[in-house]
């Protein structure tokens, strides 16, 4: 049962929202890969274009005296050449023989395509830092059978910074986006889930008596068939109930028959018999058939105050009246242990809406429960109190209930553990179905007296007192 109690860990809308929003944050992962190698791509051609375009303005400075070929490149000319405030920027002239003819002896030597006419492009290391070079092959003027190599080279910094730009260009609207989208899907799921949540409200408000079908009419198609399985549930456990019910009611009626028979013969054996061994082996017969007699009323007083079982005599009632036939009734029973038995009714009439037979069960089981606890010379007291609701309350001077057990007295067949009186264990349990089915509420505390119990059943009072008696 404790397993059933537990509240579920699983929730749809989780789910919903992870099998939505994970493969969304997949494909923005996926995107964003894509995204950064096409923005490495495209910082690398710009960047290689800015190199070829430097290269091709060392070129322009070249010189041939008929000898040897030199470079123009003043000072202030190299200084603006190597001007960048992000990347170092190197620069070389090499005889196609590897001969430096100008520039930075730091960079690498030509080492593969040496007869390509279009700029070659690599990757090497300088000093721990790695760094992208361009190489064209050109003809210095008027020098046309002497072809040299221009190398020009740079950092990587510049390129890293475009390429971070471009990839925050485009995924952090793709992070806002997925945020947004996470939010509207979020709000989207949870319209989505409204009849699961109705449906949950209108199965949760309902009391144990309301065993009617869920109306589907206004679900979801999606949902129709959970409440086709709550309402066949619902019909086998109403035909499972009302089985249950018609098994007690019939098994008590089969019985009472007997019962009386055997009560009948042993009455009349006690009568007839001479030996004195014999009375008082009848009398505990006697006293057996007198407790399986009064099983049987408890069984068939259950069965009719059972949930399912609506109420067929409904009518407005004055309870101090019929509260007062009930224990003028069980005076004797009263007076035969000791015990005063008391009724105090209301100033006015006390006027319900009820069964007059579930009051009038409900209320003998209160006093003869009241009556079967209290010690001989007790006493046991019987009121009508009304203010905005109609009050029944039995008190007696009894041992009493301990605290720790109130809770569990209304359960069907329960007995207080030590107690040696004997019972049923159902009275408690049919007031308790009595009182459910008029809507009032059952309060159990100690007496007001020394010791002792005090048992309140708090009625809703009826609408129009000129109804009494009326149906």
């Amino acid at each position: 049962m404790d397993t059933y109690l537990k509240r579920s860990t699983s929730s749809i809308r989780r789910q919903l929202l992870a099998w939505l929003l994970i493969p969304l944050c997949g494909l923005c992962l996926c995107a964003s890969a894509v995204a950064y190698q096409m923005a490495a791509a495209f910082a690398s051609d710009a960047y290689d274009g800015q190199l070829v375009n430097s290269a091709a303005a060392v070129a322009a400075r070249l010189r041939f005296d008929g000898v040897q070929v030199s470079v123009d490149l003043p000072p202030a000319a190299q200084a603006i050449l190597r001007h960048n405030s992000n990347d170092k920027l190197y620069y070389q002239v090499l005889e196609l023989d590897g001969t430096r003819i100008s520039g930075d002896a730091v960079l690498p030597k030509p080492q593969s395509n040496l007869e390509s006419d279009k700029p070659v492009f690599r990757y090497s290391d300088l000093d721990g830092e790695q760094i992208r070079i361009a190489r064209i092959r050109v003809i210095p003027p008027h020098a046309y059978d002497r072809p040299v190599f221009v190398q020009v080279a740079e950092t990587l910094n510049g390129r890293k910074n475009l390429t971070h730009r471009i990839l925050s260009a485009i995924v952090i609207p793709q992070v806002i986006l997925i945020v947004l989208g996470a939010a509207a899907v979020s709000v989207g799921v949870t319209k989505g889930l409204t009849p699961l949540k109705k449906l949950e409200r209108a199965i949760s408000r309902r009391s144990k008596l309301d065993l009617t079908p869920v109306e589907p009419s206004q679900a979801p198609s999606e949902v129709y068939p959970l409440i086709l399985a709550i309402n066949d549930l619902i019909e086998r456990l109403k035909h499972d109930i009302e089985s249950q019910e018609r098994f007690v009611a019939n098994a008590a009626h089969q019985f009472r028959t007997p019962i009386a028979g055997l009560k009948t013969y042993v009455g009349l054996a006690q009568r007839v018999a001479k030996e004195d061994k014999l009375q008082p082996i009848l009398a505990q017969l006697n006293s057996g058939c007198d407790r399986l007699t009064n099983l049987v009323n408890k069984l068939l007083s259950m069965a009719r105050a059972e949930p399912s079982n609506k109420l067929p005599d409904r009518s407005t009632l004055d309870l101090n009246i019929l509260v007062s036939e009930v224990t003028s009734d069980l005076i004797t029973e009263a007076l035969d242990k000791d015990i005063d038995l008391q009724f105090l009714p209301s100033a006015g009439p006390a006027l319900m809406v009820g069964s007059k037979g579930g009051i009038t069960d409900l209320t003998v089981n209160l006093v003869e429960n009241a009556l079967r606890y209290t010690q001989a010379g007790g006493t046991v007291e019987v009121r009508i109190e009304q203010d905005e609701n109609l009050t029944l309350t039995v008190e007696d001077n009894g041992p009493g209930i301990p605290e720790e057990e109130r809770d569990k007295v209304f359960e069907r067949f329960y007995r207080i553990l030590g107690s040696d009186v004997q019972g049923s264990g159902l009275g408690l349990a049919i007031v308790k179905e009595i009182a459910a089915a008029h809507q009032a509420q059952i309060l159990l505390s100690d007496s007001s007296k020394e010791s002792g119990t005090c048992v309140k059943i708090v009625f809703p009072k009826a609408e129009t007192p000129s109804m009494v008696g009326s149906h």
